[in-house]
Parts: C-alpha cells; structure tokens; sequence
C-alpha cells in the first residue's frame, strides 16, 4: 500500500472523507495525455497488454473471476481487476476503492445499483475506470465521487457502459475506441468524451456534455453545430449530409450545456459553419514539418482558412474558444504568433515555438514518450511539464500560475524564464535552472555582483546527468570576443552571486552577460542577459555616497576600516567579496555598523583583490580592496 493509500485508508478507518492532499506530486494533469496513455498501453496485442496489466498489479490488486456482491460499508486499498466472465456487483453500498478499476474481457461486468463508490484521488486524472474486450459496465442510481476532481474514463473496442441516474462528484474524461458503446440516461455532469473509430454514444436528459468529434485523416466534414447549449434532439453519423470518412454516431436527446469540440488529424478536410466551438484541438500526426501561426483564442471566424499544410480547415462565422496542438508520431511545428490552450507533444514528434501564449484555457503544456518542446519569448499559465522520457527546453519565457516540473525519467530546462517557482523534479528525472537576476544597469569603473542561479538537480534514484560547473562571460555588444568573468564555477547557485563583475577600463555601452551551465557529460545551457553600462557621471547616489563613506587603508594587511561621515539609515549591510564572488563576510547589525569608524579583520584573509559591497536604504557602495 503505497504512502497516500494509508493516508487514505486511515481516514476512512476514522469515518473522515474529506478531501485528501499530498505534495509529494503535482496536482495538474492534462486528461488528453492520460487518455492518449492508457489508448496506448490498451492499442498493444493482448500478449503486451498482459505484461502491462502485470505491471499495475501488487499485492493489494483484487481480481475477480466469479462473483462478488457487496452491500453495506467496504473499503479495498489497491487496483480491482475483473477477467473471464467474472462480476463485480454493489447493492445498496458504500464502497471505498484506492485505486484502478478494470473491466477486462467478454462478459466481465461492474454493476452498482443504488449505491455510493467513493474514490479518493491526490491530484487530478489519479484514478481511472479501464473496460476493454468486451466488458460491461452498468451503474443505476449510484454516484460516483472522485474527490471532486477529474478523473478517466476508457471504453475500448467491444465493451458497453450504460448509466442511468448517476451522480458525478468530479468531471470525467471519456475516450472511446474501436466499437465500444456508451449509453447514459440522467446525469449531473456526464463529462467529456474523445470520441474515434466506431463508437457509439446516447446522451438523454444530461447536463455538461463535452463532444470531440475526432476527424481522421480522409474525412471529409461540412457541417454546422446547434445553437445554444440546451439540446432537444441531435444526431452525428456518416448517413447525414456533409459528413463522410467517419464511423461513429452521437446521438443526443434533451441535454443542457452541451459544448461542441473537434479534432481534426492531419490529411482531414473539415468545414465549420454558424457554430460556437469550445474548442478545437489539432493533430499532427505522420512525419512532415508544419508550420502554425496566427491561432488565436476566443476569435471569431467570419471566413477563415487554418494555415496548415497538411489538411483544410475552414471555420465560416465560427466562435472558437480554445485552440490546442497534438503532435504525434514523427511530426515536426513550428508555431509562432498564437494564443493557445494546451500544446501537448508526444511519441516522437518535436515541436517548436516562438512568441506564443498557451494561456491554459485547454491545460498546460508539456512533452512525454521521447517528444521535444523546445519553447522560446513565450509565456504560459498553469504549468510547463515534461514527463515519460520526454524533454522541455523552457527558455527566455514567463510562467504565471504553476511551475515548471519533470516527471518519470524526462528532463526540463529552464533558462533565463521568470518563474515563480523554480523546477522541481519527481520519480527519476531532472531539472536545469539558469537564470541572472541582476544587474539591469550599472557602471564603468566598478565592481558589480551577478546574481542568479545556476544548478542541475535529479532525484535519488535518476540515472540522469548531474552538475558540472558553471562559468560567466562578458561581451560588447556587437563584439564577437567573449571575456571571463572569475566565478566560484564548480558549485551550484541557488538565488546568490554568480560572480563579480569589474567594469574598470571598459567603455559605456550595452553589454551582454552570458551564464554557461554545464553538465557531467559536458553539455552545456546558455542563458544571456543585456546589461546597460553607464558612464560613472550618471551614478549620482553611487558618488554621494562615495562622499559619505571612506576605506582605508587600501591596500591593507590586517584590519580595513569603514568611516561613515554622516549618520547611516536604519538599514545597512556590509558584505565582502573573493573574486569568485564568494561571500566572504557580512554584516548587517546597524549597532555595530553605526560607529562613526567600523573595521573588518583581514588578517586571516588571503592575499589577493576582494569585493567591498556597503548598501543601504537608497544607496550603494563598492570598491576594490586589496589584501598584502
């Protein structure tokens, strides 16, 4: 029983039921990615699937092959797995499941008549309800309470759902495969549904209804949406007019807040006409390179032609609240000038961008299998993830809400963004930060300290690459001719100097300041930051303060002293400096400082040049010290 498990099973033990947290994981997780996991991991031959089943099971997996009823109060800690015919059945019940339920095979069957199935989840999409090769599922006036967060659901090939009078606690998305069937007959919140190949789906007397219509390579779609989300009759197969190359039917009868999505793959040919779409989410698939610009969300499409290559797309007098890319396979974007929902890339696609926003309004934005998002002067909302073995190189952007994470054995890369948290890594992977902070201006003939962070951190158990070393660099603009900045390069920085920065003998002008992280393995990171240097006549606060406080002696052998010639503000800090910008003594207690003459002992110090930093309120001192 893993760790939240017992949390959870401890409370129920204790008749609580409350929500349960944990922030040992992530809480966000796009339901597009886990269901194109699970279609995957149930696409493989049924010798592979039975490794991966293999996988899932421990010693907590309940299977069923006979007959189980259960009534009253019960509490299984672990996966249910239901093969050969066997039958789960709740009556009258409340029933608390830790884990996955799997309805596996013909005539293998979950029932659950006027009953409560409680199943706790820590964070969004943990859990999930999986009925393949001809499993049946029947819920009857029962509710289902996922913590009320979202949760999966997938029917694949043969199997039936059926569901009458079902109350959801927690929004749930559906993909449907091969020819399963799912029929739902009164519900709260039925939820949304990834609807492909054969299926068949009836919707009667429910709320929030979410349909993406997948339209595969071939189809051919010219066709409107109905007005309004309150739905008295509807229907969606390759018998109406206009549609053709699908082989699924939606039937819909008296449903409210009906929302209509679509996903057109590569090789589709699709028209939209007088619709209001929730949202609409691209699939890339194949091998080819495409260029996407000029998406942008909640736009309205009075006659508009998608500027993609590799299918048509015509939206006429269309409201589209969401775009969100997919690329898959081998496929290669190249995005640039949108707004989006969610991009998501996966297998072996590759997908880069450059000034965009991925306002979250569809998820997040992330990168599994062996994908690569490479995503450059963008900002995103919510979350920047890479998981599986895929990687995320985050680079000169803003995140706003969430934070930047790696999951399994995947790598994120996060360099010179503004984050409000910095990346984290779980399971087995890693995560790069390289980030200056300041300066943003500063000054000819002076010491400057560069401040940032400049590590590579992995879990316990990753196999993954470690930190190196770092080192800073200088350069005119316009030069060619990078110059060393001395650094204390072999240990990480986390929110510290990164190094000293003498400006003496330099020309005002803007420069570049460049952080070079390295790995064991020699790869390197690049994070560049512009810096305005200014002649030494506009520091007016720098040269009155010059007046106010005075060194000596210089260069000096056993103690340094500090004079102040004026009363010092409330907040005052002295700091001094190696040449690798290691702090080598501080203080910021005003009682000892406000002497009218402090001193620093020296004589235990090196010799060598050093760093004198004095701050205070509004003002700022430096000089260069130098130790016989």
């Amino acid at each position: 029983m893993d760790a939240f498990n017992k949390k959870a099973y401890q409370k129920i033990c204790s008749r609580d039921t409350s929500l349960l947290h944990a922030n040992e994981k992530p809480d966000l997780i796009s339901g597009c990615l886990q269901l194109m996991k699970l279609h995957n991991v149930l696409h493989l031959s049924s010798k592979y699937r039975s490794l991966k089943m293999k996988n899932i099971m421990s010693r907590d997996t309940l299977i069923i092959t006979d007959t189980l009823i259960i009534s009253g109060s019960y509490t299984h800690s672990g996966p249910i797995i239901i093969l050969n015919g066997g039958l789960l059945h709740f009556i009258n019940a409340h029933a608390t499941i830790l884990g996955d339920v799997y309805v596996w095979g013909t005539n293998s069957r979950l029932y659950a008549d006027s009953s409560y199935l409680y199943i706790p989840q820590q964070y969004f999409y943990q859990r999930s309800l999986i009925v393949i090769d001809g499993g049946i599922v029947h819920y009857h006036q029962t509710t289902l309470d996922h913590s009320g967060l979202s949760n999966n659901l997938v029917a694949e090939n043969n199997s039936y759902i059926e569901m009458t009078d079902v109350q959801n606690i927690g929004f749930t998305t559906n993909g449907v495969f091969g020819k399963a069937q799912i029929s739902i007959n009164g519900t709260n919140e039925a939820g949304e549904y990834i609807i492909t190949d054969s299926v068949r789906l009836s919707f009667k007397h429910s709320k929030t209804i979410l349909l993406w219509h997948q339209f595969p390579d071939k189809a051919v779609i010219s066709f409107s949406f109905p007005h309004g989300d309150t739905v008295q009759s509807f229907e969606f197969n390759n018998t109406l007019s206009g549609v053709h190359g699908v082989e699924y039917s939606i039937n819909i009868d008296t449903c409210t807040n009906v929302m209509w999505s679509m996903m057109p793959s590569t090789g589709s040919d699709v028209s939209i006409s007088n619709s209001k779409i929730r949202s609409i989410g691209l699939w890339f698939k194949g091998s080819d390179t495409i260029t996407v610009i000029g998406l942008v969300n909640n736009s309205h499409y009075t006659s508009f032609t998608a500027g993609l290559s590799d299918r048509h797309l015509q939206l006429n007098n269309c409201d589209v609240q969401t775009w969100s890319l997919y690329p898959m396979d081998r496929a290669h974007i190249d995005l640039s000038g949108c707004i989006v929902g969610e991009i998501g890339t996966e297998q072996h696609s590759t997908l880069t961008g450059l000034n965009f926003n991925c306002d979250g309004s569809g998820g997040y934005m992330w990168a599994t299998d062996t994908s690569f998002v490479m995503a450059g002067f963008c900002s995103a909302v919510n979350a920047v993830r890479s998981q599986g073995n895929g990687i995320v190189l985050f680079a000169y952007s803003s995140l706003i809400g969430g934070y930047p994470s790696a999951l399994n054995n995947s790598i994120i890369m996060v360099i010179q963004s503004n984050v409000l948290q910095e990346p984290v890594p779980y399971d087995n992977a890693c995560a790069w930060f390289a980030f200056i902070e300041k300066p943003f201006d500063t000054f000819i003939d002076t010491t400057t300290a560069i401040t940032g962070s400049a590590w590579i951190n992995k879990t316990a158990n990753s196999q993954l690459m470690n930190f190196k070393s770092y080192r800073l660099y200088y350069q005119m603009n316009g030069a060619t001719i990078w110059n060393d900045i001395p650094t204390d390069s072999l240990h990480e920085k986390h929110n510290e100097i990164l190094g000293i920065w003498d400006t003496h003998g330099l020309l005002a002008d803007q420069y570049n300041i460049k952080l070079v992280l390295l790995d064991n393995f020699g790869n390197p990171a690049e994070a560049i930051k512009a810096v305005n240097l200014m002649p030494k006549v506009l520091a007016g606060m720098n040269e009155h303060t010059s007046q106010l406080i005075h060194c000596f002696p210089n260069p000096v052998t056993d103690r340094l002293y500090i004079e102040f010639n004026e009363k010092l503000s409330k907040h005052v800090s002295i700091k001094l400096f190696s040449q690798l910008g290691i702090e080598i003594y501080s203080c910021n207690e005003i009682d000892k400082i406000k002497n009218d003459c402090f001193f620093i002992d020296t004589k235990f110090l090196k010799a060598g040049i050093y760093f004198l930093n004095v701050y205070s309120d509004i003002n700022f001192y430096n000089e260069l010290i130098v130790i016989k």
